[in-house]
């Protein structure tokens, strides 16, 4: 494995998270006021007071950092994934927007065909956030035709690199997409080295069960990708 940790990547720039969201935000005290418009109109009215010598724009950094960096490292148990045997925080981003597209409509086919007998469209939003990393990463990336063990469907080999980059201090890796071509996904083990959160964009992904296909919009009509694993 020696071999394979020679190479590092200075990376100090802009980095896409794409993550579940909602694109029109719904009523936080619907359950509160259960369904009571005044009610509802009531809460926003005393939240506005008690926020009133609160910036907005410390507000929506607050909430963009904590949606979009934080969340990984602050919520136990940590996933197994193909970076993180469940020991530790993962964070992913990937370099290019086409890559967390393929990346993440790979992994809601996946789900969604765990689901026995679903037969109707199935509709979700996300949003995808530009971060910016600075760190020095090792680069794994290129290196997926001689360790072909970097894109398996089998996460042992590379949960083992992780685990002892991790523990060995190191902030991150760049690793090859297996999802597509040419991608690289950042794998990053230390929130420190992620700042300046904006959002880029928000997306709608339609998955059909018949064709085990999703399509992607950036806009109601305004078709970016369509994404098949079959």
């Amino acid at each position: 494995m020696d071999d394979l940790l020679t190479c590092n990547r200075d990376l100090n720039g802009s980095v896409k998270r794409n993550i579940v969201s909602l694109r029109i935000s719904e009523d936080l005290f619907d359950d509160l006021s259960e369904g009571d418009e005044a009610l509802s109109n009531l809460a926003r009215e005393l939240e506005s007071e008690v926020k009133k010598d609160v910036s907005p724009t410390m507000t929506d950094r607050a909430f963009h950092y904590t949606t979009a960096i934080e969340y990984p490292f602050t919520h136990e148990p940590y996933l197994n994934t193909r970076f993180g045997d469940g020991t530790f925080p993962v964070w992913y981003g990937a370099v290019t927007l086409d890559t967390t597209i393929y990346e993440t409509a790979y992994h809601m086919i996946k789900s969604e065909l765990q689901i026995e007998g679903l037969n109707e469209i199935v509709y979700r939003e996300r949003a995808v956030y530009d971060i910016h990393c600075r760190a020095l990463l090792i680069n794994l990336s290129g290196k997926e035709t001689q360790y072909p063990e970097l894109i398996a469907s089998d996460y042992n080999f590379t949960q083992q690199i992780a685990l002892r980059l991790q523990r060995e201090g190191h902030p991150g890796l760049i690793a090859p997409s297996a999802r597509f071509h040419n991608g690289e996904n950042v794998v990053v083990f230390r929130k420190e080295i992620l700042s300046n959160t904006r959002l880029h964009c928000y997306l709608s992904y339609e998955f059909d069960p018949h064709t085990h296909s999703v399509t992607v919009e950036r806009q109601p009509g305004e078709v970016i990708a369509i994404v098949s694993f079959l």
